[in-house]
Parts: structure tokens; sequence; C-alpha cells
């Protein structure tokens, strides 16, 4: 079922793919979800979607980011920074942070030479 430029299906199966891959059943994401399992099972075959929340609350029981699970309809360097890099800079001051980025880049630079 397609509206707007969301396919629920391939969204659900999307779904039914990251709870695969982290090893979880139906049941184990309804109950981190906190929804039914009916409802994970309606959302997995597209049968139903939720509001912003119920996403939300699906990508945080199974431990990924909306960019993990929206990537079908991202375009290409749309993507935000890693939360874990948000986290860990979080309190930082600017210049501590920009200190960080420029070492990120450096490396960045030193692996992609060894990668072509």
């Amino acid at each position: 079922m397609k509206q707007g430029i969301i396919d629920w299906q391939l969204l659900g199966e999307r779904i039914a793919e990251l709870r695969d891959e982290k090893g979880m059943t139906q049941q184990q994401l309804a109950e981190k979800a906190n929804l039914s399992v009916v409802y994970i099972g309606f959302i997995e075959q597209g049968k139903r979607h939720g509001t912003l929340d119920t996403y939300v609350q699906i990508v945080n029981a199974l431990g990924v980011t909306m960019n993990d699970l929206l990537k079908d309809y991202m375009k290409p360097g749309s993507f935000s920074v890693p939360e874990k890099i948000v986290t860990i800079l979080t309190g930082w001051k600017e210049k501590e942070q920009d200190a960080v980025f420029g070492i990120v880049s450096e490396l960045a630079k030193f692996v992609r030479l060894f990668r072509d």
C-alpha cells in the first residue's frame, strides 16, 4: 500500500529485516516498543502505518536510527552524523568539536589512500 512517497509494505519489510538482523521476534520487538504484536505484524506487512511516535518506538526498540529505517527514501548526502558521535560530543566546546572533526577528516583522507 503506497501513499505519498512512502511504500508502507517496503517500510514494513525494512522493519522486519532490521528485526531479523537483531535476532528479535515480533513479540520481543512489540514488548520493547510497547506495542502489540498484532500491530507489529500489520506494520511489517504494510497493512497499517503508525504515527511518527510509533516509528520512534520501533527504532529505539531495535537500537537503530531513523536513517537506518528510512534509507530507501533518503537522498544521497541527507544522512545525519551518527547519533553515537553526537552523544560523545554533547557538552563539548565548539573548539573541541572542531578539533575532533579535523582529526576525523584527516583520518578519512588517510584511509581513502589505502582503500582505493
